[in-house]
Parts: structure tokens; sequence; C-alpha cells
């Protein structure tokens, strides 16, 4: 059940800017739990791109995905950028991507100062910015807005088709707040898995974990015997998932990344909390904030 791409405000946008050549730096600050966006509007993107990636520990993935895809890259030192050492060609359609660590979502305060901190850093280099990122617990942060306050370049995030903002990654994949609402009427009792959430189900909850393990730790063997937890950081899991009344995964086929891999890592998923997995109805998962947040990106730089 695959992602449906509705009318999008930005879809002739989109054509207008591929048929010219695009010149000028864009800056991409972006989180792996949403590499798998990026790659698909790189991919489905036929226009030349001189793409250069900030060299540090968070870029694995996105690699790994640009190479499957066939998309070509360079590795650059974020010093070599920020000191001018190394040039970006605003002749060409430049693309900067920096990935930010995945476990910032789960302390939103330093979410929040990265993302501004490399926003404003990037300031000099760029002609415009693309946030692949949700606010993740910053719900006040509208992070287009706070560039254009600071008089920044011009940026943009996932929205939906009313132009509100996407705020998390389940959100960004289905097209909004109010279609999460909808969901969790529809699929009470479900947790949402997508993609690159099956994928990085272990850094994602590892960060969650690290708040909570003081907790876990001084749950005795007696007491968790007592409560009914598992040994284990999964049995561990297992109860908290139970606790919020979690009975099942619901797949969110987007129809974008490792199709193989998504049925494999969602499988691993339900054994390891031993929910089980039910389908999305068709039409859940939606496209059109991603293809938004592409085209208007590109509509920032120049064209011929």
């Amino acid at each position: 059940m695959q992602a449906t791409n509705l009318f999008s405000p930005f879809r002739n946008t989109f054509r207008r800017v591929t048929a010219a050549m695009t010149k000028g730096v864009l800056g991409i600050i972006a989180c792996p739990m949403v590499d798998d966006n990026l790659v698909y509007s790189l991919s489905k993107d036929p226009e030349e791109k001189n793409i250069l990636i900030a060299d540090n520990k968070n870029n694995v993935s996105v690699r790994s995905k640009l190479d499957k895809a066939g998309i070509e890259y360079s590795v650059v030192s974020w010093d070599d950028v920020l000191s001018g050492r190394k040039y970006l060609d605003r002749g060409r359609f430049t693309i900067l991507i920096y990935m930010t660590d995945l476990g910032l979502h789960a302390v939103p305060e330093v979410l929040k100062s990265t993302v501004e901190s490399l926003a404003t850093d990037m300031q000099p280099f760029v002609d415009a910015i693309g946030f692949y990122l949700g606010t993740c617990g910053n719900f006040e942060w509208n992070i287009p807005a706070w560039c254009e306050e600071k008089g920044y370049k011009p940026s943009a995030t996932f929205c939906d088709r009313n132009g509100c903002l996407c705020h998390d990654c389940v959100g960004i994949n289905i097209a909004g707040g109010p279609r999460y609402f909808e969901m969790q009427k529809r699929y009470p009792g479900h947790m949402y898995i997508f993609p690159a959430m099956a994928s990085n189900w272990d850094a994602f909850n590892d960060a969650d974990s690290a708040n909570s393990s003081v907790a876990e730790e001084s749950i005795t063997p007696e007491l968790r015997e007592s409560m009914g937890i598992e040994p284990g950081h999964d049995g561990y899991m297992r109860w908290l998932l139970s606790l919020g009344g979690y009975e099942h995964l619901l797949r969110l086929d987007t129809g974008i990344g490792d199709r193989e891999a998504f049925d494999r890592d969602l499988q691993k998923v339900s054994e390891r909390t031993r929910l089980s997995i039910r389908d999305a109805e068709d039409g859940w998962a939606d496209l059109q904030p991603t293809d938004d947040l592409y085209a208007r990106c590109k509509s920032f730089l120049f064209g011929d």
C-alpha cells in the first residue's frame, strides 16, 4: 500500500525549475530519519547536481542510500567549508548536506539550538536552506520563520498542503498534524512505522532510553518479576509499550526506501516488541510534504 501523491501547489514550480538550469548553493540540514525522503527527491530530479556531504558520523546512512541509487556525491570537511578553504560553486546547482544526530529528537532544546547554530554557520556559503527534519517537541518552533526574522537566506521545511508545519517524522510521511489526529482515531493502539523508523529502531529508541535508563536500572530483579517486566532492555520496552496501550505496528508504506529492508526490519521490530503487524489502508502515506519541500527549495535558486 504505497503513498498517494495528491495535488501539490508546488508541482508546477517543480516542473518549471527543472526545465531551467538551476544555479546556486542549496544547504540541507537533515535528520537520518528522513534521509529516504531526501534521496527520493534527489533521485526524482533529473537535473545535474553537485552534491557535497559534510564529513561526520551521521552521514553513513544517506551515503549508503545515495550509493545504491547511483547518485554521485563528494564528502567534504565541515571545517573546510566554514573556513572558506572548500569552494562552493554557485555557477552550478550545488547541494551542501549536513546530517544531524538522529538522537537529538530526544532532547528538543538541544535539537533546536543545534539546527539554529548550523543554519547560522551556513549563511555565508549558501543561497537557501532546506530543513529535512521535524521539530520533535518544539511545537512553537517554525524554523523558516525564525530564519526570516533573523534576515537569513530563504528556507523551507516540511509542511502540509495548507502550509502548516509537519512536526515529526510520522507527520512528514502522512502529510501533517490534522491527518495524524485522524490516524490516531482510525488506528488506536498502533505504533506507526515507516521504512526509516524500522531501520533506525535501535538508534531511535536508544536516544529515548538515555533519559529513562536511570529508572530502568533502579528496578531490581525482584521488582521486575513482581511487575511482570521480562529481563533485558527489550523486556522493559515491551512493558512500557503495554502501559501505553500498544498492540500493533502500523506499516506505513511511503513507497520510498529499500523495500526488502523495510519488510525485514519491520519483522525484527515485531519480534522484539511482540506487536503484530498491520498495514495502513491506501491513502494514509503521502509524499506531498516531501515533493513540496524540494520544489520550494529549488525555487529559491537562480535559473537560466
